[in-house]
C-alpha cells in the first residue's frame, strides 16, 4: 500500500467515525411519536423508532430518509447496506448533504467491496461539498491535495475547499490550511 493509499484509507476511516458520531448526535425527528412503552426492550424500542422513521421516510421526509439509512448502516436494529444505500440515495438525490457524504463513504467499498464505485463516490462527495457540507469539502480537499481516487492533484482547489470548510468552523480544515505551503 502506498503512502497516498494509506492516507486515503485513514481519511475514510475518519469519515466513517464522523458519520457514525453524526448519526447518533441528533435525535431522530419524532413529531407525533409515542413515548416508549414501559417494559419495552431496547430492541423493541429501536424497531418502533425504525417503523416510525420508515413511515416518515416513505412520505418523503429527507431527514427521516437519512436517519433510516444511517440506522441500517450501523445495524440498529439490523445492518443492511442495501437499505442504507436506498434510503441515503432517496435523500441525497433530493439535496440532503449528509446523505450524499454518507453515500460517498458507502461507495468507497470499505464496509463491503461490493459497494465500491469510485464514480458514484465522487459524484456524491462533490454534490455534498457543493451544498456546503464542510466534512465533504475537507475530504475532497484532501483528495485534491494529494491527487488520487480519480481526482487530479490541484493544491489550489484543495486550499479553496479547506478555506470553505474552515469558514464553517470545521477545525481539521483550519489545521490543514496552516500546513499548506
Amino acid at each position: 500500500m502506498t503512502t497516498q493509499q494509506s492516507t486515503g484509507t485513514k481519511l475514510l476511516a475518519l469519515v466513517c467515525a464522523l458519520l457514525l458520531a453524526g448519526c447518533t448526535s441528533q435525535p431522530p425527528s419524532t413529531s407525533g411519536a409515542q413515548p416508549a412503552q414501559i417494559g419495552e426492550s431496547p430492541i423493541e424500542q429501536a424497531e418502533a423508532l425504525q417503523a416510525q422513521l420508515r413511515s416518515q421516510a416513505s412520505r418523503g421526509d429527507l431527514d427521516s430518509q437519512f436517519q433510516l439509512g444511517s440506522f441500517y448502516f450501523v445495524g440498529n436494529p439490523e445492518k443492511d447496506l442495501k437499505q442504507a444505500e436506498y434510503w441515503w440515495q432517496q435523500a441525497a438525490d433530493k439535496g440532503h448533504a449528509m446523505a450524499a457524504v454518507s453515500l460517498a463513504y458507502l461507495y468507497t467499498g470499505r464496509d463491503n467491496p461490493e459497494f465500491a464505485n469510485r464514480q458514484s463516490m465522487l459524484k456524491y462527495l462533490n454534490q455534498s461539498a457543493a451544498a456546503g457540507n464542510p466534512m465533504a469539502q475537507h475530504i475532497l480537499g484532501n483528495l485534491y491535495l494529494k491527487g488520487g481516487q480519480g481526482v487530479a492533484r490541484d493544491p489550489n482547489q484543495a486550499r479553496r475547499l479547506f478555506q470553505s470548510a474552515c469558514k464553517q468552523d470545521y477545525a481539521v480544515s483550519c489545521t490543514a490550511l496552516t500546513k499548506l505551503p
